[in-house]
């Protein structure tokens, strides 16, 4: 069944489960390491932008073929920007905030709301990467005060599609 991103959850790693001081990890994780993080949730998230590996496609013209030559090149993980409402007292902001003060690379999690049925997990996104920002777009009078922060990603993403419980 096809869903929508209604009901979508971002987390980052912190040193304390639902605290507030992001936790730097500077190596590749596996999907093992990632479930044994501590993590809290941002609130207040509007929206998450894309992820994924996006590659290059490198090519070459030879002078004796018709047909260029293509190959694979480097891969991004992706720079999806995460936009919240800005909630001041909510850890999960604060420790967004705290890890866009640094040049460290920080775990996260996106949880959808996907499970099948009872007896099934959600789908877990996990990455690693910078955080940078906030950058506080302007608004007009009626408009909510935001915080959008852009995650530098540097790990290809591991997805855990739902599981028996």
């Amino acid at each position: 069944m096809a869903n929508t991103n209604k009901g979508r959850k971002v987390y980052i790693a912190c040193t304390v489960a639902g605290g507030a001081i992001p936790a730097p990890q500077a190596a590749d994780l596996t999907e093992v390491a990632y479930k044994a993080l501590l993590w809290t949730e941002v609130k207040n998230v509007g929206m998450v932008g894309d992820r994924g590996t996006d590659t290059n496609v490198v090519s070459y013209d030879e002078l004796a073929t018709e047909v260029t030559q293509k190959q694979k090149g480097i891969s991004n993980a992706g720079d999806p920007e995460v936009e919240c409402a800005r909630n001041p007292t909510d850890p999960g902001q604060q420790a967004m905030r705290a890890a866009a003060q640094t040049k460290f690379y920080y775990a996260f999690k996106v949880e959808d709301a996907d499970a099948p049925d009872a007896t099934k997990t959600n789908t877990l996104y996990f990455n690693r990467g910078l955080v940078t920002g906030p950058r506080r777009p302007g608004g007009r009078n009626e408009d909510f005060i935001l915080e959008v922060f852009t995650l530098g990603l540097v790990q290809k993403e591991i997805t855990v599609d739902p599981t028996t419980i």
